[in-house]
């Protein structure tokens, strides 16, 4: 049970904050960066831009409602405590981590789901290597699954040590004894 006289560290209104940040850092991890050095190899014109609008449109509000869903709860426990930039970056990591378990989940699923209809075959590739056959990986598949998963682990882990650097490390509230 909370002690009445202990105060979080962090207010409501900071955890908003950091949902939000978490959310427009990580949109512009996985969208912004990849559609902004595309425009900077092939030159920045009116199709670049044009296509930056049509991501942030309808990227910004997906990035939001999944931090809302499920950035939120982790960040609401996290942040309990005062928060250092190391134990920013192991939580940014664990939170990647979990949500690529997640991705992994339901691809497991939907392969293992594929693979029950015997009528059913396809193959997918990216023109270079076939990445799934009937929607289980290949060799390639997993390389290029965990590859995507490291560049996901970096950039959450880059915005939740921004994220912690623009909220700061909390109110420290000193135990009684140090009161005295």
């Amino acid at each position: 049970m909370a002690d009445a006289g202990k105060t979080a560290p962090y207010s409501q209104r900071d955890i908003a904050c950091a949902v939000k940040l978490s959310a427009l850092l990580g949109w512009a991890g996985v969208i912004g960066v990849p559609v902004f050095s595309y425009a900077y190899r092939n030159g920045f014109d009116l199709n670049s831009l044009s296509l930056v609008f049509w991501y942030a449109l309808f990227g910004l509000p997906i990035s939001l409602f999944t931090c809302w869903l499920l950035v939120k709860p982790f960040l609401r426990i996290m942040m309990r405590r005062q928060i250092s930039y190391f134990r920013a970056a192991i939580w940014g990591a664990g939170i990647a981590a979990t949500l690529i378990a997640i991705r992994l989940a339901i691809r497991v699923f939907r392969a293992w789901r594929m693979s029950r209809d015997p009528k059913r075959t396809f193959s997918f590739g990216d023109g270079i290597d076939t990445i799934s056959v009937n929607g289980v990986l290949t060799d390639y598949g997993w390389w290029l699954f965990s590859k995507n998963s490291l560049n996901f682990i970096a950039i959450c882990i880059l915005a939740a040590l921004t994220v912690r650097l623009i909220i700061g490390p909390g109110k420290y509230d000193p135990p009684i004894e140090a009161k005295q």
